[in-house]
C-alpha cells in the first residue's frame, strides 16, 4: 500500500491567507494609532504573516503502512501507529468538518488535513474522508 497524503487545497490556502491579511490589517491599524510607530509595527506584521502562512502551508496528514504522519502548521511531526488508532470519525465542529482520531489510550485529536469548512471550502471532502476511512479499514480491518 502506498503512501496517501492530505494537505489543504490551493483555494483553502488563498482563502486563509485573505483572512489572515485582513486580521493583520485591523490588528496594524490599531497599534499604530496606539503607539505611533508604522515601521515596527508593518515589519512586526510581515514576520507574523509569513510565519502563519508559511505553518498553514506545512500542515498535512500522511497515511502510510505504519501509521498517520501529522504534520501540524508550527509544530512538530508527530507519528501514530495504526495499533494505537482506536477510531477515526467525522466531526462537525462549529463551521468546521474534520477527521478525529482516537487512540487506544483515550486521546483524541484532530487532523489537519482534510477539512472543510464555509470560511474554507473544500470541495473534495467528502470523497478523501472516504478514502482515508478506507485506507483505515483496509489496515486494520476497523473502521
Amino acid at each position: 500500500m502506498e503512501n496517501v497524503i492530505f494537505s489543504l487545497s490551493r483555494r483553502q490556502l488563498s482563502n486563509y491567507l485573505v483572512r489572515l491579511i485582513l486580521l493583520l490589517a485591523v490588528v496594524c491599524g490599531v497599534t499604530v494609532l496606539v503607539t505611533h510607530n508604522a515601521v515596527a509595527t508593518g515589519v512586526g506584521a510581515v514576520v507574523v504573516l509569513v510565519t502563519l502562512w508559511l505553518g498553514a502551508a506545512r500542515g498535512r496528514t500522511t497515511l502510510s503502512r505504519t501509521g498517520i504522519e501529522i504534520r501540524r502548521p508550527l509544530g512538530p511531526r508527530q507519528l501514530v501507529d495504526w495499533k494505537q488508532v482506536k477510531e477515526i470519525r467525522d466531526e462537525q465542529r462549529g463551521g468546521t468538518r474534520l477527521l478525529r482520531v482516537e487512540l487506544t489510550g483515550g486521546r483524541s485529536f484532530p487532523l489537519p488535513a482534510p477539512t472543510h469548512s464555509a470560511l474554507s471550502p473544500n470541495p473534495d471532502y467528502a470523497t478523501e474522508r472516504d478514502q482515508l476511512l478506507a485506507y483505515r479499514k483496509r489496515r486494520s480491518g476497523r473502521r
